[in-house]
């Protein structure tokens, strides 16, 4: 697998950002990140439908993998269950909304 690159996008086109975090200090401790690699990602996307564009979600979250994935307006009831938008490594953290909501996605290797 690749590296991610500093800038890229989702495969909707609709534009992620990998925000690289160079001042991250070495030696920290090793169960909040995994400190060699000297970055951390975050990505930012307004999914406008989370479960119309699920797919696109795993598939940036498996190829990219970044630490955090915010998403705005997914479109979804509070009472939805929010285990069919689980993907693996990763934790979602959902604050569903039936015409607005958020939820973010952190990578398993973060504590939360």
């Amino acid at each position: 697998m690749t590296t991610p690159n500093p800038a890229s996008e989702s495969p909707s086109g609709k534009g992620t950002r990998n925000v690289p975090r160079s001042d991250w200090p070495s030696g920290s401790d090793s169960k909040c990140l995994d400190t060699s690699l000297n970055f951390f990602f975050m990505n930012f996307c307004n999914i406008r439908g989370l479960r119309s564009n699920f797919q696109s979600v795993e598939h940036h979250l498996t190829f990219t993998k970044p630490h955090l994935l915010f998403l705005t307006e997914t479109q979804l009831s509070e009472a939805a269950n929010s285990s069919p938008f689980s993907v693996p490594s990763y934790f979602l953290c959902p604050q569903f909304l039936s015409k607005a909501g958020c939820c973010v996605y952190v990578l398993n290797l973060l504590s939360c």
